[in-house]
């Protein structure tokens, strides 16, 4: 599968590896807090260089433990406000901490934990000396907040760009899950149609040729008869072949030229079979002649399937049709005699009543096979009203 682009925020993360952007924190803190306090003091206390100091060294670990060092950074504030003096950039290592925060939790927590350091870094800020308001205290405001908005947006981007990455992901497996899909049903749908164009000719030349075997000496004439019936039978198969080619290499189904079966073409199957040794018994009631296309199709097909295995299991090569048109429904039965042994199920065990089961349930119908006494029947009932699903967005 092909991978999604990376996007842009995630490659510049990547071109700016965690530990270089620790550095560059910890140096610009390192320089905002030392500068000032070592031009206006004359020097700093031991406390003063840890306070300082630590803020710092904190910057390398604000990824790993980012709650820790946010308390440790208001704990250095409130210490310098109180002990030493205030910088314009005082909050910056707290301001930091905070943006480190923001970028990986949702804006609530976000909102509550800049309330709760606010909380303690005004007044410390506010009283710096415990003499009077400090300029600076809205300064340290507007950075907490500022850092705190920052991250926030950053987060909201990041999952943006997060959500719409796996959008793109999930569309691009849905393509391939339906392409795959339709590579399965073309696949499904060639192995059915050469089955039922394939199979009835393949079986009829299989009979007459086995009885040809056993006739050539005895009864030349008929073994000559079952030979003319065999050359005709694999000529039509190579014709329908051909047809079923030309009908998969064409770009699309309308430009297709081999005209659809239907059960207006039931009469001239009918004689085929007859042709070939199976007598048949035909009942049809209404007109055939405007079913829908999938319907007149799947009926053909059934048909077409039931005679064949009519033909080929059967214990005495007669065969009954029976079609009804009725209000708005189809009803087909088809039923032959057969032997009380295992051969009459196989029938129904293979891959053709398969295939046709799938045809009559595609089009909204049912089917029931299955033997009866000394007689094998099919049974299907097929809706006139065909709802063609839409195909999705």
């Amino acid at each position: 599968m092909r991978s999604a682009p990376a996007p842009e925020g995630s490659a510049v993360r990547a071109r700016i590896p965690g530990w270089a952007r620790d550095l560059i924190a910890a140096a610009v803190v390192l320089v905002t807090s030392f500068g000032p306090l070592m031009r206006f003091t004359d020097g700093l206390s031991p406390v003063g260089w840890i306070v300082v100091g630590l803020p710092v060294a904190l910057m390398f670990v604000r990824r790993r433990y980012p709650w820790a060092v946010l308390v440790a950074c208001v704990a250095c504030f409130v210490v310098v406000s109180l002990t030493l003096m205030l910088t314009p950039f005082s909050a910056l290592p707290t301001g930091l901490a905070v943006f480190t925060i923001a970028t990986r939790t949702n804006r609530r927590t976000i909102v509550i934990t800049v309330l709760c350091v606010l909380a303690v870094m005004i007044p410390a800020s506010v009283f710096h000396e415990w003499a009077s308001l400090h300029p600076l205290t809205m300064l340290v405001l507007v950075m907490v907040g500022f850092f705190a908005a920052a991250g926030d947006a950053i987060r909201s981007r990041r999952a943006y760009i997060d959500e719409i990455t796996q959008r793109a992901v999930q569309a691009e497996q849905t393509r391939e899950a339906e392409a795959s899909r339709r590579v399965a049903e073309d696949r499904l749908r060639i192995a059915r149609d050469l089955h039922d164009t394939v199979a009835h000719q393949i079986s009829v030349i299989n009979l007459h040729a086995a009885v040809a075997s056993r006739a050539i000496d005895d009864d030349p004439d008929a073994a000559k008869s079952a030979l003319t019936t065999v050359s005709t039978a694999s000529r039509r198969v190579l014709s329908e072949i051909g047809d079923l080619l030309s009908t998969l290499r064409a770009p699309d189904e309308s430009q297709s030229l081999v005209p659809t079966p239907g059960l207006g073409m039931v009469g001239a199957l009918i004689d085929e079979f007859e042709a070939s040794g199976l007598h048949v018994t035909a009942r049809i009631e209404g007109e055939l002649t405007d079913l829908p296309a999938a319907v007149d199709l799947a009926g053909y097909r059934l048909v077409q399937e039931a005679l064949t295995n009519a033909h080929k299991h059967g214990s005495v090569p007669r065969a009954h049709v029976w079609i009804e048109r009725e209000e708005g429904a189809l009803r087909l039965v088809i039923t032959n005699p057969t032997s009380s042994n295992a051969s009459a199920g196989e029938a129904s065990a293979g891959h053709g009543l398969l295939g046709i089961r799938e045809r009559v349930t595609g089009v909204g119908g049912s089917l029931s096979t299955g033997r009866d006494g000394g007689t094998f029947r099919v049974d299907a009932f097929i809706p006139l009203a065909v709802e063609v699903p839409q195909a999705p967005a």
